[in-house]
């Protein structure tokens, strides 16, 4: 008994219909299931494959030992098929009516010669003719190619784009649209190619010298069509990376076609990401012998492929996996000739998968960083990305063309969703081809092929949809016939999809003569009507339900079915699962009648039910009934009444501070704490060392999460005595406020910081209950409303030996390099660094100075200084951290030189001062640039990002050894005033004075535009404002009725625009690390955060607000920020970590308001309630980073040399207990000048950086 593909695929069902299979057929499905492909040797099916799409997989079915029947092609006949006949449809199906659907706009591609090697438009004259014509028949526009080799011919960086200029004015003159292909391939040797366009010719130079800049194969024979992705972060171009190339060229064409952007001609640009502009390797080139339909071969062997393989395969342990697989075939072999892509190959293989893992993910990660730079070069225009449907053995288990071009497809797995979600991260729409192609065509012209291009269609459609993305196509080869073009009508609105999807453009390759011609022509007018959803008068209508007719032995059949639209006519045949002979598998579309007797009708949602209900059918959940549902209700009720009875009596009797929602967790966890317990966050219990000290009885304890992390009990010691105004308010401050940080076991030095004390004062009813501080070891007193703590003032400090090392910098004075570039006193430098390398010192940062090195022209810059200072650090073998400054220098704490913008941005800042930072007073701040210029044009044809990415990479390049040597190991990136993330919300220059408030800083014309529009899509333009009851820079939260408590900033319009606020913010610091990524690929980067710790006791943190950390009370402002930070692979550095709370409390009182009027003891309400404004700033800030897992490192806000202050700064940053071991990354001394080199101050500072370094020291009192 044999069953055809054909028959079986194509003949039980016409359009939307059923299949109808006899009991005989079931035995031999279930018996053994093969595969014939028309050549010598059978291949296993694997027939469970299921992507999710509603697209089958065929095979054909037979009995062991039998023949396969060879079948003429399909029309009219009538199959036996054992007692039933099967009536075939003509292969001429009804067309759908796609009057009044979506409007899918339609373009024309031009001809791949329209622009010649002279970059001269060809022919102007006839072009616009044609172009007329089509303009007649109501078409969109055009996609024209802007080859790379054509506009950069000859020369980096030189681009002459006359030709295209010509023909985008002839496109604006017929108002049609413009997409844009960014051609970055060469043209020629592909199906359709008619024109030779080749690379640059600088770069074809390059590869004379260096032909590992383009693909390679097994062979080694090289691939000149387009460059490798091993070199898109090497400096292999000229000074250039790939990357930086294709950026250069993409930003030129931005500048020069600038006008057709802003009036909305050019809607969309297509960005090249390989041969054909298509995102896959060249895995099939013709110039190597590839015929269809071979699997072609892997492209990774050119050095820096390899390279990236080794690196790979050492991480995973193996290093022999360093290579490609040796069994993979050549360029027209077929699957079952290899090893492995045979079904049940060396692809599934433990190497297997790393490798298809490896190759795929270096496709992927192409992809993404080209994307990125695009979406930075082409703000506000939709991009697009070409995707090959690789469509020849998709019917097979491995996919084997898929995999060589990279797709890591096989049929367990979906290889497109993650080439989707990486489209999405850059909201780039996915153009995908051969959406005019048809399965059963293919299957004859190509029977051996095992093609599917319309299941592929079908998988990377939903891929691309279920990912959000927008989905363009265009026609894979020339169609001119009416079934090509229904069938892309299809594929462009899919029939009664629930979510309306559909295409959002479609791409017609391409225009010709043949076009032109009077039939072809009247066709293609007649689609793009059908796009547009207008009717056309020829049309035969889809019936909304058909028949099939079986012949059984009693004479025929109707077997009625639904209609399933369009991809009821897929041919394929899914099986799923293999059981027995009375079984039949569920997963055809809507389901596979069986017929059994006389029955021939089943219907899928009975057979559902009764697997259902059928014992040991498949785990399925039991139905519950009514009445249990109900008790199970009453229960958690009475349950729940219990808990908050409980709850209520421990908050008002016992004065436990359990949180409203709080449950069991927290009751139990109070419990604990307050037997001298220790609770962490994590539910992690233990007990402390110091359980003796526990409440006595009838002492009220207020309990916090930071309460539980306790010290151990010291002896009295001679005391320094602190004063501290009983300061009350009659704002509310929301003084429980915890943000579920973890807070190391404190330092026996922040008596002023962090140390939670073990017992606490309540002052409630009238009756104040006081007791003795143990951790202080001496008395409060109260005299004149003033409480006075004795304080020790000798205390014990941690042994850091055998703690990790943490490496120690030396920041460099501001003024080390002149304004001239030229370094300032060199022999006195090399004496001081001197000293620092004989105690250790790891290395030194230094600010590069954008207003030195910038300052007279755009992209002239002078390295002079700083290249003889690098050399004289290079000579005492330390490591160098750089600081690309981006900010002016002046009128800040610690700032003792003048260093302004570049002059030549100064200048373009009188005629537009909105390029700076703008108060709600109108006052401009021309320290740094305001970020809503990022992506604006202004600075002389460039963005701001541009800006900073042309200067990062200068310096990139002029220092290359240095990086290649590992002297230099990191470089903090430049984000806004003092070099920090931050607004200059704080600036002295307008009269701000600590701890004011400070003021919002977007009153730019564009930080207002982007506001103005942010509050449209919102549906509020009348919020397209800032907060008019804000204060000034001196204000103070209560005096105001935006950061008041209950204040306007957690109304609705405040949430909405500290939400933009800060948005801005991270969006920036987003664009900016990207780039400086990019320049310096394989160094560390980091980002600086200020401590804007004044006012974090309120519950609007108004001066964190102000500066763009959306942190009040109820929200964790920082979470965002650092997990940028860890996308980027960005070092976080943290300033403040040597202040001493107490210190700051005795100089700004009024800083650390008393909440709600509770007469709280003076150190138990900074240390158990906020360890002060500054350290919970710092842990919040500390365990945001952590959490994502992104180092961190820090330095001093103020000069420090005696030994409480490094005490601090040790115990800040090796955390006691930190039950992960984390520490900083690296600690930064600001900053090198003549006090440290003091003998005294040389020695603590030499004692500091031991410990720093977890070396024993001899003076330690522990």
């Amino acid at each position: 008994m044999t069953i055809s593909s054909i028959q079986l695929c194509h003949g039980v069902r016409s359009p939307g219909g059923r299949i109808v299979l006899s009991s005989s057929h079931k035995q031999a499905i279930s018996t053994s299931v093969r595969v014939s492909f028309g050549f010598p040797g059978p291949i296993w099916w694997n027939s469970c494959r299921f992507k999710g799409s509603q697209s089958r997989t065929s095979a054909v079915v037979r009995e062991r030992g039998e023949k396969i029947e060879a079948h003429p092609p399909i029309d009219d006949s009538v199959d036996a098929v054992e007692d039933r006949r099967v009536v075939h449809s003509p292969p001429k199906s009804p067309e759908r009516d796609f009057t009044g659907t979506a409007y899918v706009p339609v373009y024309v591609m031009l001809p791949l010669g329209v622009i010649n090697m002279d970059c001269k438009l060809v022919d102007p004259e006839d072009l616009v003719n044609q172009l007329q014509i089509l303009k007649s028949v109501n078409f969109d526009g055009v996609m024209v190619d802007c080859w790379w080799g054509i506009v950069e011919a000859h020369t980096p960086q030189v681009y002459n784009w006359s030709g295209y200029k010509r023909l985008f004015q002839i496109v604006r003159d017929l108002e049609l649209k413009l997409q844009v292909v960014m051609s970055f391939h060469e043209c020629g040797g592909n199906v359709g190619d008619d024109v030779y366009i080749p690379l640059p010719q600088w770069i074809t130079e390059i590869g004379q010298s260096n032909p590992d800049i383009y693909f390679t194969d097994r062979e080694g024979r090289r691939n000149s069509e387009c460059l490798t992705w091993g070199i898109d972060k090497e400096r292999v171009l000229k000074g250039r990376t790939a990357v930086e190339v294709y950026f250069d060229y993409m930003r030129s064409f931005r500048v020069e076609f600038d006008e057709f952007f802003e009036d909305g001609i050019i809607s969309e640009i297509e960005v090249g990401l390989g041969p054909c502009g298509e995102l896959r390797y060249p895995s099939y080139p013709a110039k190597h012998g590839w015929r269809y339909p071979g699997i072609g071969e892997f492209q990774c062997y050119d050095k820096y492929l390899l390279k990236s393989l080794s690196k790979a395969a050492e991480v995973r342990g193996h290093s022999f996996w360093a290579g490609g697989p040796d069994n993979a075939g050549s360029y027209n072999s077929t699957p079952h000739e290899t090893g492995f892509f045979r079904d049940g190959g060396d692809y599934d293989s433990y190497y297997g998968r790393f490798f298809l893992k490896w190759y795929s993910q270096a496709l992927v990660d192409h992809g993404d960083r080209v994307l990125a730079l695009a979406n930075l070069a082409f703000e506000g225009t939709c991009i697009a990305a070409k995707l090959s449907g690789i469509h020849w053995w998709y019917k097979t288990a491995s996919h084997a063309a898929e995999l060589t071009a990279g797709f890591y497809n096989p049929s367990n797995r979906d290889g497109y969703s993650q080439i989707a979600a990486m489209l999405k991260k850059h909201e780039t729409a996915l153009n995908f081809t051969c959406v005019e192609l048809r399965t059963l065509v293919q299957h004859e012209d190509f029977p051996e092929a095992l093609a599917d291009p319309e299941g592929l269609v079908w998988q990377v459609l939903n891929a691309a949809w279920d990912a959000s993305i927008l989905v363009a196509s265009e026609n894979a080869l020339p169609c001119y016939d009416r079934e090509g073009y229904n069938k892309i009508l299809e594929n462009a609105k899919p029939f009664n999809d629930p979510d309306g999807r559909h295409l959002s453009a479609f791409t017609y390759l391409r225009l010709s003569p043949v076009l032109m011609e009077r039939h072809n022509f009247i066709e293609f007018e007649r689609f793009v009507k059908r796009m547009h959803g207008e009717a056309v008068p020829d049309l035969e209508i889809y019936p909304v339900e058909k028949h099939t007719e079986c012949q059984g032995p009693e004479g025929p059949v109707a077997v009625e079915h639904e209609n399933l639209g369009f991809w009821g006519e897929k041919t394929d045949l899914f099986l799923e699962g293999l059981t027995s002979e009375s079984s039949l598998m569920v997963g055809v579309d809507v389901g596979i009648p069986t017929s059994s007797g006389n029955n021939i009708q089943f219907q899928h949602s009975q057979q559902l039910q009764e697997q259902v209900g059928t014992p040991g059918g498949g785990g399925a959940r039991r139905c519950r009934p009514l009445e249990e549902k109900e008790r199970t209700k009453l229960r958690e009720r009475h349950r729940r009444a219990i808990t908050a009875r409980i709850l209520a009596g421990l908050r008002r009797h016992g004065n436990y501070n359990l949180r409203v929602r709080a449950d069991i967790n927290d009751v139990i966890a109070a419990l604990a704490r307050e037997a001298g317990w220790v609770v962490l966050p994590d539910g992690t219990t233990f007990p402390s060392r110091s359980q003796g000290s526990r409440p006595a009885a009838g002492t009220s304890a207020m309990v916090t999460s930071s309460s539980s992390l306790m010290v151990s009990q010291q002896a009295p010691t001679p005391a320094l005595r602190g004063v501290s105004p009983g300061y009350q308010s009659s704002v509310e401050y929301n003084t429980c406020r915890v943000k579920g940080v973890f807070m190391p076991t404190p330092s026996p030095y922040d008596l002023s910081s962090s140390a939670p004390s073990q017992t606490s004062a309540l002052v409630g009813d009238g009756v104040e209950q006081r007791e003795s501080h143990s951790l202080i070891g001496g008395p409060m007193n109260t005299i004149n409303d003033k409480q006075i703590v004795d304080i020790p003032l000798k205390l014990p400090e941690r042994d850091f030996a055998g703690t990790p090392y943490v490496s120690v910098y030396v920041m460099l004075p501001l003024g080390v390099i002149n304004m001239k570039c030229e370094l300032v006193d060199p022999d006195g430098l090399l004496k001081q660094l001197r000293v620092l390398k004989s105690i250790n010192v790891d290395g030194i940062m230094v600010d590069c100075w954008w207003g030195i090195v910038e300052a007279n022209s755009p992209q002239d810059y002078n390295w002079s200084g700083y290249r003889k200072l690098f050399q004289m650090v290079c000579e005492l073998k330390l490591k160098l951290q750089v600081v690309m400054s981006f900010h002016e220098c002046g009128g800040n704490v610690g700032d003792d030189v003048c260093i302004p913008l570049p002059h030549w941005v100064a200048e373009i800042g009188r005629s537009n001062p909105d390029i700076f930072f703008t108060d709600r007073e109108g006052r401009r701040n021309p320290e740094c640039l305001s970020w809503g210029i990022d992506k604006e044009r202004v600075l002389r044809g460039r963005t701001a990002v541009e800006v900073y990415f042309d200067y990062m990479r200068s310096f990139r390049v002029e220092f290359d050894e240095l990086f290649q040597d590992g002297i230099i190991s990191m470089v903090e990136v430049g984000l806004g005033p003092c070099g920090e993330l931050r607004y200059p919300s704080c600036p002295v220059k307008h009269g701000w004075r600590y701890p004011g408030i400070g003021e919002f800083q977007c009153y730019d014309q564009y930080l207002l535009k982007s506001l103005r529009k942010a509050a449209e899509v919102r549906g509020h333009s009348f919020w397209a404002k800032g907060p008019d009851n804000a204060g000034s820079y001196n204000s103070r939260p209560h005096e105001t009725g935006f950061f008041c408590d209950g204040g306007d900033y957690s109304g609705y319009y405040g949430r909405f625009f500290l939400n933009w606020y800060s948005q801005v913010l991270v969006d920036h610091v987003d664009r900016v690390l990207l780039l400086a990524k990019l320049a310096f690929e394989g160094t560390s980067i980091a980002a600086k955060l200020s401590g804007i710790h004044w006012w974090y006791k309120t519950a609007s943190h108004a001066a964190e607000l102000t500066a763009g950390f959306n942190n009040p009370c109820n929200r964790d402002g920082y979470a965002a920020i650092a997990s940028t930070l860890k996308k980027h692979g960005a070092v976080l550095n943290f300033a403040s970590s040597e202040l001493n709370m107490l210190d700051r409390h005795e100089d700004f009182p009024e800083a650390l308001a008393d909440p709600v009027g509770l007469a709280w003891q003076i150190l138990e309400f900074m240390c158990n309630f906020l360890c002060c404004k500054h350290d919970s700033c710092l842990f919040q800030v500390l365990n945001a980073a952590w959490d994502v897992c992104v180092p961190v490192s820090s330095e001093n806000a103020l000069p420090c040399h005696d030994r409480i202050g490094y005490n601090k700064i040790l115990d800040t940053v090796k955390p006691l207990s930190d039950p992960d071991g984390r520490h900083f990354f690296s600690f930064t001394y600001l900053r090198l000048e003549p006090s440290l080199m003091e003998r005294q101050n040389v020695m603590e500072f030499e004692r500091f950086v031991k410990r720093m370094h977890g070396e024993a020291v001899l003076d330690l009192q522990v």
